[in-house]
């Protein structure tokens, strides 16, 4: 630097009394100084790189149990750059779960060291699964703009949760599966500590069947009664649906593979099995001789796999099946019967048929020839049986075509009981409606004189996440806290408070760690966490 007159480093790069200027000419090499003028607007690239310090889940984690607020902790403040997030199964690129757009559906928050992303699935998260994360180049920015995140991919692993099995009520034919045919006001647990499903379905991929058999409905290939779990062949099942019977006459039940192949066995007096044969409304001896003791498969690969996720409907006592493939299309079969199979008829069918519409998201597991289901854009509709306005129409009119039940568009999850509607909002909010004659609308009402209410009315709490069939006249539903509740007739224990009491508003089951709750007119089964 020259010691008088104006400093000149090179061509455009002056220093004097108002600071340092650089115009026109790109330096290499390091500028220090103890005080910078100017708002350095046009300077560029001296940005920090941008790089995650925290990963929600850790990269290769393989023990992931509850994958909430998935994201990234950045080392500085970042904003939305262009492009998705993308989660998918097993490795990036192959099937995708769902797409994250980094200008709306990513979250962003402060840390204490920059900027926090997450992102929010909107469907729970499969056990037992490889997922990809992957956040590609140029997804976020630096706040002014001028640096790119260069972008990342890693996998995680869901671990497989393991529940123990619980049952109580009556136990007519070992029903209860606790070796004995004794019955049980209060939670007995059903042996073994590795069950997947609440139905029968164990972490190893086997499921297991007891109670009566008259019909075969055990799939045992014979008619044997069992009072504890005897297991049906095959190790990759993953869902098993079958009401337990109150007698060994009518019963059926169903069951679907890893692989999405649906199976069925049991009493086919309405072509319930959907096998194309019988499907008749007689009760005769070819009905009978077409019942199978062992699992028969029901056309197609795309059943549903997904436990606990309400795409499988089953009226018991009247022979009919409604299931919610995976492409969100609905098909039924079996009787139809008031209309219930929603084709705009009372014919029956055993095949499957499909039910108008494709976004279909929940179906209800009623027993009185009537359904409830919601769609992906929150409204509720319902169709078949409704002389006690269980529908939620306001009125009690048979509907043999999916009708909406009123213009809400937040309906999460549907449920039909017996003569009883339930529904639960997306704000946690449940919703019933339909007969009243032992307390099982929950509504602390007069029990002595039974009701009808063909509009839904609200059970008191917003913290419900997935309502219960209990039995023809009682209902219940768990909580996000999870403790699980119960209301209506209490004959046979089935309410699980150690009485045969009726209850008129919602009483607590012991415990606060219930998965799932699942009942028959007979019997409740419930499926507890098990304490790693």
């Amino acid at each position: 630097l020259l010691s008088t007159g104006t400093p000149t480093l090179g061509l455009g790069v002056t220093i004097n009394s108002s600071g340092l200027h650089i115009s026109g000419v790109a330096t290499a090499g390091i500028v220090s100084a103890t005080t910078l003028y100017g708002d350095g607007s046009n300077l560029t690239g001296i940005a920090l790189s941008i790089a995650p310090l925290n990963y929600n889940p850790s990269i290769n984690d393989m023990k992931v149990t509850e994958a909430t607020g998935i994201g990234l902790t950045f080392n500085q403040g970042v904003k939305a750059g262009s492009g998705n997030v993308t989660l998918s199964l097993v490795s990036v690129g192959s099937t995708l779960v769902e797409n994250f757009s980094v200008g709306s559906s990513v979250s962003y928050g402060d840390s204490d060291y920059g900027t926090t992303v997450t992102i929010s699935p909107t469907s729970s998260l499969d056990q037992n699964t490889v997922y990809a994360l992957s956040y590609p180049s140029g997804a976020f920015t630096s706040l002014s703009g001028d640096v790119s995140y260069v972008g990342t991919a890693y996998t995680f692993k869901t671990v497989l949760q393991e529940y123990t099995l619980w049952s109580w009520g009556y136990n007519n034919g070992g029903s209860l599966g606790h070796n004995n045919r004794t019955k049980y006001s209060s939670p007995v647990q059903v042996p073994g500590t590795n069950w997947s499903d609440i139905a029968g379905v164990k972490t190893d991929g086997t499921l297991w069947s007891w109670g009566y058999n008259g019909i075969g409905q055990l799939g045992q290939n014979n008619t044997t009664a069992y009072s504890s779990p005897v297991q049906i062949p095959g190790t990759t099942w993953k869902i098993f649906y079958g009401m337990a019977s109150e007698n060994n006459t009518e019963a059926e039940a169903f069951g679907i593979k890893t692989d999405g192949t649906l199976w069925a066995w049991g009493y086919n007096r309405n072509g319930q099995l959907g096998q194309n044969e019988a499907g008749s409304s007689g009760s005769s001896a070819n009905n009978r001789a077409t019942s199978r003791s062992s699992p028969v498969q029901i056309p197609g690969t795309t059943w549903p796999t997904t436990p606990n996720n309400g795409t499988f409907g089953h009226t018991d006592g009247f022979g009919n099946l409604i299931v919610i493939k995976t492409d969100g299309t609905m098909w039924g079969w079996g009787g139809g019967g008031y209309g219930s199979l929603g084709v705009n008829n009372e014919t029956y069918y055993s095949s499957p048929v499909q039910i108008p519409g494709t976004n279909w998201k929940t179906i209800s597991r009623g027993q009185s020839a009537h359904y409830l289901a919601t769609k992906t854009d929150g409204t509720m509709w319902g169709w078949g049986r409704n002389e006690y306005g269980n529908l939620g129409l306001n009125d009690r009119v048979y509907y043999s075509s999916p009708t909406q039940v009123g213009s809400a568009t937040d309906w999460d999850i549907a449920q039909g009981n017996g003569y009883t509607f339930g529904g639960i909002k997306t704000d946690g909010t449940l919703w019933v409606c339909g007969y009243n004659a032992q307390g099982q609308l929950g509504q602390n009402g007069d029990i002595s004189n039974p009701t009808k209410i063909s509009s839904p009315v609200q059970i008191p709490g917003t913290t419900w996440s997935r309502t219960v069939q209990l039995g023809q006249n009682a209902m219940g539903a768990l909580k996000t806290d999870g403790t699980a509740w119960v209301w209506g007739e209490g004959a046979g224990g089935i309410l699980g408070q150690n009485s045969t009491a009726d209850a008129n508003s919602p009483v607590q089951i012991p415990g606060t760690d219930w998965n799932d709750l699942r009942g028959s007119a007979t019997v409740t089964r419930g499926q507890r966490l098990l304490e790693e």
